[in-house]
Parts: structure tokens; sequence; C-alpha cells
């Protein structure tokens, strides 16, 4: 079970080293077009990285996603046809 607070603390994580790269892209001189496009790209990989966090919180429990029926006739939905 994730911890709380587990995703804040991501999107802390990934907002903080998004600003880094920002302070060093300009500090480097890079073209703003060129940085722009660098931010655009982190912040998105950013938001997938949180997303994903919050979807494997929401998951099941690994294990069987289906019970197995007692008896084979319970296990058919349908004769089939001849």
């Amino acid at each position: 079970m994730p911890v709380a607070g587990h995703n804040d603390r991501t999107a802390d994580a990934l907002g903080e080293r998004i600003e880094a790269l920002a302070s060093a892209l300009r500090g480097a001189g890079v073209d703003p077009n060129t940085a722009a496009r660098l931010l655009g790209t982190a912040a998105a990989a950013a938001l997938d990285s949180v997303a994903l966090d919050l979807l494997l919180e929401e998951a099941p429990p690994p294990g069987r996603a289906v019970q197995p029926a007692e008896r084979l006739e319970d296990a058919i939905v349908a004769p089939l046809a001849a």
C-alpha cells in the first residue's frame, strides 16, 4: 500500500528537477525556443509519471483476476453450435 502523500512528494521532486533543468538551460545560454521544447517534454513526462503512480495505487493487488468455476458446466456460457 502506498504511503500517504507519496504522489505529492513525487510531483514536488519532479517539479524541482524541472526547475533545475530550466535554470541549467538558462545558465548554458540555450536558445529559448529549444529550452521551451525540452521543458515541455520534461513536464509531460513528469505528469505521465505521477499519473502512472496514481493508476498503480488504485490497481487491485496481484493475484487471481477471475475465480475459477467450480464445475466445468459452470464455465461454459453457451453450448457450441453443431
